[in-house]
């Protein structure tokens, strides 16, 4: 059953990179992402009657509800290709997803992605805002998290609680035998660099023949809303233009009419300071797992 279904996982966390990456492994002749990258159907489990926040409908609309299903996902995949999908809600949900994984799928290999926290808090608002979705400030939708999540929102509404990072990663690392970690902020300046070395990781020895970098999911807040959702919601013109041209060229296209329809949005300093020392024992922690200085983290 295990050949059908993926080969490694994109874990998370969100707003790090993790759209940029599997867009740029899907480009590899020996790589096979499935479509929806994010099929979410591991934690479908257990969150199916969750989703209530605004906009949630969609997600949970598109969440793969069964095993039949999340097998189809993979069934075009060649033989010689590694499968993989970016469900980056399986960081977030750490505890029950890995059990999950390993009852599902063995002991695939793992990749997470991770961000200055506070930052990448911020991202999460403003894709929640360029969707139409948040009509609150930074500050406000921080305030209100808890009671969000009671609530039973979708996972993206975890501004705070999604910027944790050390124990879910050290969770995975115990649980699973290939785990590799990547800093975003080295990402963003080496990303050619960094996917080649996550190509290797994954155990291919081949090499892109082309990398063509490109700005991936950017937010903002919309000119137009209108063409905000013709860009971001599923239609017949969206899946012809998905079966006519490639991943790359979709995405420069989406990439210009996006920069030109949103004004960035841009954390000021009483928000970034709102947050300010919440993540430094968790990003401590986390510079002793990964052996790694983070202390940009906290500038």
């Amino acid at each position: 059953m295990k050949k059908s279904l993926p080969d490694f996982l994109i874990v998370g966390a969100a707003k790090c990179g993790t759209t940029s990456l599997g867009d740029y492994l899907n480009e590899h002749k020996d790589m096979f992402i499935c479509n929806p990258k994010e099929p979410k159907y591991l934690t479908y489990s257990f969150l199916k009657d969750a989703y209530k926040g605004e906009g949630d409908d969609f997600t949970k609309k598109k969440a793969i509800k069964t095993l039949d299903g999340y097998k189809d996902l993979f069934k075009k995949a060649k033989s010689h290709q590694l499968k993989g999908e970016s469900s980056v809600d399986l960081l977030y949900y750490y505890e029950k997803t890995i059990p999950i994984i390993k009852e599902t799928l063995g002991d695939p290999k793992i990749i997470i992605m991770l961000r200055n926290p506070i930052k990448r808090a911020f991202s999460a608002y403003s894709h929640l805002v360029r969707d139409g979705r948040e009509s609150l400030s930074f500050i406000e939708g921080l305030k209100q998290e808890e009671e969000r999540l009671k609530l039973d929102y979708e996972f993206i509404w975890a501004y705070k609680k999604a910027s944790f990072y050390a124990d879910a990663t050290k969770a995975f690392q115990d649980n699973f035998t290939n785990v590799k970690v990547i800093i975003f902020e080295d990402f963003v300046k080496h990303q050619e660099e960094k996917t080649k070395d996550v190509i290797k990781f994954l155990g291919i020895e081949n090499e892109p023949n082309s990398f063509n970098e490109v700005h991936r999911n950017i937010s903002g807040k919309p000119k137009s809303q209108l063409l905000n959702t013709i860009l971001l919601k599923d239609s017949f013109v969206k899946t012809m233009f998905k079966k006519l041209f490639p991943s790359s060229f979709r995405a420069r296209i989406k990439y210009v009419i996006q920069k030109n329809n949103l004004n960035p949005i841009v954390m000021n300093e009483s928000e970034a300071n709102y947050l300010k020392g919440v993540f430094d024992e968790d990003i401590d922690k986390l510079q002793d797992l990964l052996d790694t200085n983070l202390s940009i983290w906290k500038k």
